[in-house]
């Protein structure tokens, strides 16, 4: 009697996600290695949640990496048994020397890139992406799922500033090759982002499959439109989703578009919109102590009030005040150190200036704009405007001398 050989199921590593009209929706992990995922919807639409129910479902399978620049998946991290790297905290060549040693000893990461300034944020999280992507060939079988959550701030569609332009090539570069050849590599690929305008196109043609979520912006719309294959009448679709419905399509999730209520998470999400809390109930005078506005006010107050005045006048307002010549020689000083900050106490160590005299500077400069400091105390700090700083370009030193 001939014995029949049954093909074994492709449904080992397909883990479940949601429902739809038909049952279960589930991800198929290996071909989601193949083909890389991208999870869009705008803000409260569920997209970090869907993020969340898939590392739950998938970190058993595949060693995890949750790169997180809003510090919102610190409790999956801890449920998942990832360590925690704080971007603050380790250079941007030690997070990729932390890569290539996590995908070798097989250690599940959470990224925590909350608290770096934008441009950091792309050079910390391009750092770790070209670890991840030198692991030499023998270890290619550690496979990894990579899960980036708020995309767009890595691998922005536009520089904000033309300052920033080489940054974004930087970060749009490594995030486009981490998709484009992480295959190979074991690396399966999962980008979540708000907006699609502001994701960039070299990383979303990257992507094959789809989960899209409310869309309420005409750009955003005709995008997730196009990868959906949805005719101009059925994107209007998107702008009626309910938090938590999804469009699901790709080799890893179903074959057409299909609309999809994805699963509960386990843990909770600590981004969610907080509920809403009124104000307390203070008086007058409770509430000027709690916000400490008597430190806060200066005596020379009344003086100061005439470099409120804009263009000429202020500039005429600003050559009369006594404080000026030592404003000035205060600015250069911050110059110096931009964008760091310093205290009163070590600009009064570097002018050679009593403190009450650095504080006068101060708050001659504040009242112009061209500083950001604290209130007058013996903490007072003080750098450059944003405005100045932008100007003020090319400086090596971190203290005053």
């Amino acid at each position: 009697m001939e014995t029949i050989m049954e093909t074994p199921s492709h449904n080992a590593n397909r883990v479940p996600i949601g429902r739809h009209y038909a049952g279960t929706l589930e991800l198929d992990l290996d071909r989601l290695l193949a083909g890389r995922l991208l999870i869009q919807g705008t803000s409260g639409a569920g997209k970090s949640a869907t993020l969340r129910r898939i590392i739950e479902e998938a970190f058993e399978f595949m060693t995890t990496v949750i790169v997180d620049p809003e510090a919102e998946f610190g409790n999956l991290a801890a449920h998942i048994g990832a360590t925690t790297i704080k971007g603050t905290e380790i250079t941007a060549e030690g997070l990729g020397a932390a890569a290539l040693r996590a995908r070798e000893h097989r250690i599940p990461l959470h990224i925590d890139l909350s608290d770096l300034d934008p441009e950091q944020r792309i050079i910390k999280a391009a750092a770790f992406f070209a670890g991840l992507m030198s692991t030499p060939s023998d270890l290619w079988s550690n496979t990894m799922l990579v899960c980036i959550d708020e995309g767009h701030l890595l691998a922005p569609h536009l520089a904000g500033r033309a300052q920033d332009a080489e940054t974004r090539r930087l970060g749009v570069a490594t995030l486009t090759d981490l998709c484009s050849r992480g295959r190979k590599r074991g690396l399966a690929t999962i980008v979540a982002t708000q907006r699609l305008a502001k994701l960039s196109a070299s990383v979303t043609s990257e992507l094959l499959n789809f989960l899209v979520g409310l869309n309420v912006f005409d750009r955003d719309v005709k995008r997730a439109a196009d990868f959906l294959g949805f005719s101009a009448k059925d994107a209007d679709k998107l702008r009626t989703l309910a938090p938590g419905e999804f469009y699901a399509m790709g080799p890893a999730l179903e074959a057409s578009a299909t609309l999809a209520k994805i699963d509960p998470t386990i843990t909770r999400h600590t981004g969610a919109t907080p509920q809403l809390v009124g104000s307390a109930d203070h008086s007058a005078e409770e509430a000027e102590s709690l916000l400490a506005l008597d430190a806060m006010r200066t005596l020379a107050q009344p003086e100061k009030s005439r470099l409120t005045l804009k263009g000429t006048r202020a500039l005429d307002a600003f050559l009369l005040d006594p404080a000026a010549t030592l404003a000035i020689t205060t600015v250069q000083a911050l110059a110096k150190i931009s964008p760091n900050a310093t205290t009163c106490t070590d600009l009064s160590a570097h002018t050679g200036r009593e403190r009450e005299d650095i504080h006068d500077a101060l708050d001659t400069l504040s009242a112009i704009g061209a500083i950001e400091t604290t209130h007058r105390d013996d903490t007072r700090i003080a750098r450059l405007s944003a405005r100045l700083r932008q100007k003020n370009a090319n400086v090596d030193l971190v203290a005053l001398a």
